[in-house]
């Protein structure tokens, strides 16, 4: 019953009272009038001075950890809240939350967490939770919703907080052996020759005059503009025996590129784990590794594309795309091998990551093969299946369950 119909009736029962002089009957109106305006009041204030707080122990988590959560309810008014009812939206799917009663939510693979608690007057509730990170991704916690309202239950009030928490997630990595790579030489023999010198674009050393077939990404222009005669200056790389690989990711996983037809999360995400093994790996051997992919990043417009480095923090970058990565793919896996092909160094071994090879792929990997590159091809895919003849083009067959 509304706040309104509430006064008609007890002002129209406290007539009633005065015309007929029964003297119960008017301790009854006035019991009830103090009642509602006792209501009044509190539905007025209730929500006065009342803080919402979600805190997550950490922002980035690697696959399988336990992340502690903290929510909290503070109320600092004189005015103690019965009642009041939280809705905090959390992921759904794999994240899960212990110990919590979720309930599901109108938001397709969100869940509600919901608390009902009694806070006192300037008192601070928390409660406790572990976050299980069993998903790969960047997970959202939020908006809530608090609701409360008098002792007696007759009015509500409700609050919408629409901050969000963000929890990022590492993509599991496994053992190359896991995936029955060879423990050795996986991806084919790294140069050891000492004669095989190759550039490195992150250290130029001096300037040169320009020759003909000299790229024009090594044009000096303010050495030109110093130059006597104007002479068109190029940049002179350090060479550099270190090997460099260069992971490719496809994350389409249907023949056509449609939206609506949405993507295999089987499928993808036994990529993107074999695309995070494998640069582990690098790493480890001592690589300059680098990522690219035909996607997006989670909240950019930006493409996943890092430039293979030796810098300390070059997995963890690597990781962080990976994890930020949108599955929707933004171009054909040839065209982003067609792309990838004017930036590469000479010998870069490329690891072509993908569900999918079609016969444009192949003959894209094949002529970096011709330009001096060394193409390898992992192919995920549910099931086992035998690879046809790639006229020497290295590949291998990467089962899902392999990833797990």
């Amino acid at each position: 019953m509304r706040g309104e119909a509430w006064v008609w009736l007890i002002g129209g029962l406290l007539l009633v009272s005065l015309w007929l002089r029964e003297a119960q009957l008017f301790v009854i109106a006035c019991i009830l009038l103090l009642v509602a305006a006792v209501s009044y009041v509190w539905q007025r204030y209730c929500l006065n001075g009342v803080a919402y707080q979600r805190t997550l122990a950490q922002k980035r988590a690697f696959h399988g950890e336990s992340v502690p959560l903290t929510v909290e309810v503070r109320n600092d008014k004189p005015l103690p809240l019965p009642w009041i009812e939280v809705e905090d939206t959390i992921p759904g799917g794999r994240i899960t939350l212990q110990p919590a009663h979720s309930t599901p939510s109108h938001i397709p693979g969100r869940r509600l967490l919901t608390m009902l608690l009694s806070v006192r007057w300037y008192e601070r509730v928390r409660r406790h939770y572990q976050i299980q990170c069993t998903a790969r991704g960047v997970h959202a916690f939020g908006p809530a919703t608090l609701r409360t309202g008098d002792v007696f239950g007759l009015q509500t009030q409700e609050l919408e907080l629409e901050q969000e928490d963000y929890l990022l997630v590492y993509p599991r990595i496994v053992p190359l052996e896991q995936l029955r790579l060879p423990s050795r030489s996986p991806f084919g023999d790294v140069p050891a020759r000492q004669q095989w010198l190759f550039e490195d674009p992150m250290r130029t050393v001096g300037v040169r005059e320009y020759r003909a077939g000299d790229s024009p990404r090594r044009f000096h222009w303010k050495a030109t503009a110093r130059a006597p005669d104007q002479t068109l200056q190029v940049k002179v790389y350090e060479p550099t025996t270190t090997h460099r690989l260069q992971v490719l990711l496809n994350v389409i996983t249907s023949e056509h590129n449609w939206s609506w037809q949405g993507y295999d999360p089987e499928a993808l995400e036994a990529a993107i784990t074999t695309a995070a093994s494998v640069a582990n790996w690098a790493t480890e051997h001592g690589l300059l590794v680098g990522l690219a992919a035909n996607a997006k990043l989670f909240h950019s417009s930006e493409s996943v594309r890092i430039v293979p480095s030796r810098h300390p923090q070059q997995l963890m970058h690597i990781l962080e795309a990976l994890a930020r990565l949108v599955p929707i793919g933004s171009m054909p896996a040839e065209s982003l091998v067609e792309l990838e092909a004017h930036e590469l160094s000479y010998g870069t071994t490329v690891v072509m990551v993908t569900s999918l090879a079609n016969q444009a792929l192949l003959q894209q990997l094949q002529q970096l093969r011709r330009k001096g590159h060394q193409p390898v091809l992992l192919l995920v895919s549910s099931e086992e299946q035998p690879l046809a003849q790639l006229d020497g083009l290295p590949a291998y067959a990467i089962r899902v369950q392999d990833t797990r």
